[in-house]
Parts: structure tokens; sequence; C-alpha cells
């Protein structure tokens, strides 16, 4: 009976570090509300922060050594349609990690925008109020990049990043991009420079935020140009405040300046109340000045995000 018993407890014991060696993650974020996108008319139920599931896991391969993956599926939860026609459209990687950093294969984010252009705008590219559309991924920048290697290293407080990929159909150069992103007490500075497929486009990004007390505040800058070989300026200002224990104000401006037409601007404000860690209400207002077709465009949402 008792070697029975110190049987069971040595299997018990290697069960579960196998487990902990390796793992799979389920994750989510569900968001609906009401939403009129400016510009329009319409009225209507909106997914205001791109609604998905995925999985992510981890297994160690020893010596230090861990494969890693990814995959992401975006979808449209108001009538359960696939976004843009691709099922692990947000990211499907597979890749290693050590104490080099970790390499990634597949479709995934570029550097530039995981570092430097993503991490500016206070309402993280989400909702009718997204400002880092308006400038610093509008006109040049890519999000993601298919048929790319991504290498990824931490070095303190510091984080680097490049990626390639294959030039697409239709494409004439190879894409890359490199970034780096520096963060320490209160402050973060990123950088990234990206060089998409066309023959004359690129785009060096620099931004950085400060936090002081309840606010944080980011500014960041966009300079280069477009496969018409025309000059592209962007820039993005914007500030968080915390209001109690569980609401955030959200404010910013952006906008782009393409040659010498005058610039495209943008302003949002917007309110946060977080109802537990995963389920969040939000509400945005937005006016859009459109150099281009010479209007003035205002749109509002107010939805509910749970995330697991």
């Amino acid at each position: 009976m008792k070697k029975s018993l110190l049987a069971l407890a040595v299997l018990g014991a290697f069960a579960g570090a196998a487990s902990a060696q390796s793992s799979v993650t389920l994750y989510g974020k569900l968001d609906l509300g009401f939403a009129k996108a400016a510009g329009s008319a319409d009225k209507q139920v909106a997914d205001g922060s791109r609604s998905r599931v995925g999985f992510r896991g981890v297994e160690d391969l020893g010596g230090g050594l861990k494969a890693l993956f990814q995959f992401e599926h975006r979808f449209n939860p108001d009538d359960g349609t696939v976004t843009n026609a691709a099922f692990w459209y947000g990211i499907s990687t597979v890749g290693l990690g050590g104490s080099f950093g970790t390499v990634n294969l597949g479709r995934q984010y570029t550097a530039a925008f995981s570092l430097a252009t993503d991490v500016i705008d206070p309402f993280g590219g989400y909702t009718v109020a997204d400002l880092r559309g308006e400038s610093l991924t509008k006109s040049v920048a890519r999000l993601r990049t298919d048929n790319s290697v991504r290498y990824d290293g931490a070095f303190g407080g510091l984080k680097v990043a490049a990626d390639i990929a294959e030039t697409p159909a239709g494409g004439v150069d190879r894409p890359y991009s490199v970034a780096a992103q520096y963060a320490a007490g209160p402050f973060m500075v990123a950088a990234s420079y990206d060089n998409p497929t066309g023959a004359n486009d690129n785009l060096a990004t620099l931004g950085g935020s400060y936090t002081f007390g309840p606010a944080k505040v980011s500014l960041g800058i966009g300079r280069g140009d477009n496969d018409s070989n025309v000059r592209v300026k962007q820039a993005l200002a914007g500030v968080t405040v915390s209001v109690g224990a569980a609401g955030q104000v959200l404010a910013g401006y952006a906008q782009e300046e393409v040659g010498t037409a005058d610039a495209t601007k943008k302003v949002s404000l917007g309110y946060r109340h977080n109802l537990s860690k995963r389920t969040q209400l939000y509400t945005d207002v937005t006016r859009i000045n459109d150099a281009i077709k010479n209007t003035d465009k205002t749109g509002y949402d107010f939805g509910v995000i749970h995330t697991f």
C-alpha cells in the first residue's frame, strides 16, 4: 500500500512538472455597441475594437529553449461573419524563444507597429475615436505582414524588433521594418522605420509618453514618402486621465499632410469605465476635418467590451 501511494505521488509529481513546462491559453474579446461613424448617417450595432478569439502556447524544450505558437481569429459578433474573409486574420505564427529573444514566422504584426506606431494613441486604434488610423498608420505604415520572419529581444528596459517578408504579388520591394522602445519609470520613448512593398514608400516614426500622477501624455510624429514619392507628415498627441478607481477620460488630436495639401485633422474625446477586470463600458465622440473633401464629419459610439 505504501509503495502504491509512493508510486502515485511520484507519477503525480512528473505529471505536474510536464504540465508546468508547456501551456496553451485561450483568450479573446467581444465588443458590441451603438455607433455612428464619422461621415455616415447610419446608426448601427457595431464592433468598436475588433472582436477576436485566439490561442497561444509555449512548450519548454529544455536548455532554455522554448517553442511558441499563436493564432487569432477575427470576427463580427453582431452577425458572426469572418473579418476580411481570412479565418486567422489577426495572427498566425510559430517560433522559438530563449535567452537570445524570440524568432517567429508567419502572419504577424510588424516591428514598427507593435513597438512604435501602436503605442502612442490613447484609444489604442479602436472605436470611432481611433487616432493612429488618421495619422501614424494611415497612408504608409503597415500593421501586419504575411510570409514573414520577425525577431524580438528585450534587454532591461530596452525592446528591439525587426521583421522581413516575401515580396507579395504586385510588390516591388521585400517589405521590412525595425523598431526600438525604451521604458524607464514614467518615461517611454519609441522609434521605428517601415519600408513597405512599393518602390518609393517608407516611414520613420518617433514617439513617447510620460506618466505623472493620474495622467499619461503621449506624442508622436511620422515622416516619409508614399509610393507616388510624395512627402507625408504625421502628428499625434493624446492624454489619458484616471478618474476615481474605475474610470478613464481619453482625449487626443491627430493629423496628416500629404504633399502640399492641407492637413486632414481629427479630434477625439472618450470615457472608459471598468465594471470589473474583464468588462468595460466605453463612449466616444470624434470630429474629422477632411482636407481632401473639404468636409467636417462627426461620429460617436457607446458600447461594452468583455475580455477573457
